[in-house]
């Protein structure tokens, strides 16, 4: 939820404190600054530190509500700290905003790849380049990794969507058909439309909540039982009430905010099916209720059929094969709301059947959030990352 200024701000305290806590200082040496465009509105920025070490990362952000500007890339979310700590130690990064928001696949990778481009034709060629993304972002580098591989070193995705853009479709889809039967009318639309100008801001968000906060998190907070059974059949990550209260709100405005975006790039097909889903409730010791509570759930829940040429559509542009040929290590907070982390294990998966396992190391980040991981476990993964490389 990019525009959230608390988790901005919460953010910058925890780069700050991971960078001092990995010896990483904040204030680089004397640097080169560089902006400019690429394609169609798309800003890009590179900086490159006094004592270069010859090595560049590029950085792939992740997915921005489709109706917002373009983000400079100096001002996105964390970006300025991570900068600095990369800077500090002697690495060129660049970032591109693409000239598109939403989920803008193939501009990223388009937008992305090219500034390697770039920074050769301003900089001279670099040693290496390294890959590294958030969210959107990490399928964004992914992709490039397994396309392009003589041209990166190595890959650091992190809190991606690898397992692909179909599981991650329906596991949102799942999660919001699933409120609608807990708490129904409550939402506006359907599902799969979302009515234009709906707006899900928290109170830490300019203008404060609106109004259809307020009312979700009025229904969720008055109907405990079934919140929790909603959470649990939707498979939102928790280990505490706080932390599912967090999970539900987040969750759904994750399909608030980018609900639309998906279901339009598909030529608005629908690219989710429930037709043949057995949901299951687990929320007692008593396995009757639990199976009285299930098909009270399969019997009532909606069901939606999808298009093949919609899920066509995302299976041929925005899933990964895992045919790669460089090192790359991923990071993934366990409880993640939005991008779930048993991504991982699909991701895993593909890389295995491409029989590229010992090119995959993955770290799991006991926390909760979406990309809610701490400097000091980024960087510690990116000296993995280059150390990984370094004795190939």
């Amino acid at each position: 939820m990019a525009s959230n200024v608390r988790r901005r701000f919460i953010v910058a305290c925890v780069l700050g404190i991971g960078l001092a806590a990995s010896g990483i200082g904040l204030t680089a040496a004397p640097q080169s600054h560089l902006e400019g465009t690429i394609g169609p509105g798309s800003y890009y920025e590179i900086d490159v530190p006094e004592n270069w070490n010859g090595d560049l990362v590029l950085y792939a952000h992740g997915i921005i509500q489709a109706d917002e500007p373009l983000p400079i890339p100096s001002t996105l979310e964390g970006y300025g700290a991570l900068r600095q700590g990369f800077l500090a130690a002697g690495y060129a990064i660049a970032a591109s905003s693409y000239s598109s928001n939403g989920w803008a696949m193939a501009d990223a990778v388009q937008r992305t790849h090219q500034l390697g481009k770039i920074f050769t034709s301003k900089y001279g060629k670099p040693k290496r380049i390294f890959l590294m993304g958030h969210s959107l972002g990490a399928l964004v580098v992914t992709k490039l990794a397994e396309t392009y591989p003589t041209q990166y070193a190595g890959a650091m995705p992190m809190c991606g969507p690898l397992g692909g853009t179909v599981a991650e479709i329906k596991y949102a889809g799942d999660t919001r058909v699933l409120f609608d039967y807990y708490f129904p009318d409550l939402l506006p639309g359907t599902p799969f439309a979302i009515p234009p100008g709906t707006t899900f801001t928290t109170p830490y968000d300019p203008g404060g909540a609106s109004p259809l906060f307020w009312a979700v998190a009025g229904a969720l907070a008055a109907n405990p039982a079934k919140t929790f059974q909603w959470a649990m059949a939707a498979g939102l990550p928790f280990n505490s009430e706080a932390e599912l209260g967090f999970s539900a709100l987040y969750v759904i405005g994750f399909n608030i905010r980018y609900t639309n975006d998906l279901i339009g790039r598909a030529g608005e097909k629908l690219p989710y099916d429930n037709t043949k889903t057995t949901y299951s409730v687990n929320v007692t010791a008593d396995p009757d209720t639990n199976a009285y509570l299930s098909a009270l759930l399969n019997q009532g829940v909606a069901r939606y059929a999808s298009d093949p040429a919609a899920i066509n559509f995302y299976e041929r542009n925005y899933e990964p094969t895992g045919q790669i040929a460089i090192p790359v290590l991923t990071l993934h907070t366990m409880r993640d709301p939005a991008i779930p982390i048993w991504h991982e294990t699909l991701y895993a998966a593909k890389v295995a059947a491409a029989g590229r396992s010992s090119l995959l190391r993955q770290y799991p980040v006991d926390a909760w959030g979406h990309c809610a991981i701490p400097a000091q476990n980024i960087f510690a993964g990116f000296t993995e990352l280059v150390t990984w490389v370094n004795n190939r």
